[in-house]
């Protein structure tokens, strides 16, 4: 008899949460992972799917910080695509099997992983720090349409790194069962 442990809960997380070494250099917000968020996935007893960052595996870590403009073309578009159909892969095997998603946790702000905001063109040229606007990210807009074409329903939540404690609570009122 196998004794089966897997607790049926999944969270597809954006990258640079559990690696802020993929940020572009000058914008990590802490040393390694934004251990709040871990720690809550592991106390709630939910397995993490770390999410591939487009912006790393498409132009390295060396890259220039960019906004969702600069990163909206056919070829970045076209990766994102190819990152999300193996994502959906897993989930579909995963659901196969019992273990449900219960969040997509993305980053707001980024021009890949944002959910509710991503970023624009700054008017002061000489910054990292872009504008942000309203709009999902490039890589979540397409994770986001693959999942509804194979009728899979998961909330999304954009974390921002300056309200983690009030990110958290709304983050645990959407994991509920």
């Amino acid at each position: 008899m196998v004794n089966d442990k897997r607790s049926g809960k999944l969270a597809l997380v954006a990258h640079c949460i559990l690696n802020q070494n993929s940020r572009v250099l000058g914008l990590a917000e802490r040393s390694s992972v934004i251990t709040e968020i871990v720690e809550f996935l592991i106390f709630n007893e939910m397995g993490i799917v770390q999410m591939p960052c487009p912006e790393l595996t498409y132009a390295g870590l060396l890259r220039k910080a960019q906004t969702r403009d600069q990163c909206d073309t056919a070829m970045f578009r076209r990766h994102c695509k190819g990152i999300v159909k193996e994502i959906v892969d897993q989930i579909q095997e995963y659901e196969k099997c019992g273990v449900k998603v219960k969040i997509v946790i993305g980053v707001d702000g980024s021009p890949s992983c944002g959910v509710t905001e991503t970023s624009r063109e700054n008017s002061c040229k000489n910054t990292l720090k872009h504008e942000r606007m309203k709009g999902s990210g490039v890589l979540i807009e397409e994770l986001s349409i693959a999942l509804k074409k194979r009728k899979f329903s998961v909330p999304f939540y954009g974390i921002q790194y300056e309200r983690l404690p009030e990110d958290l609570a709304k983050i645990e009122k959407l994991v509920k069962d």
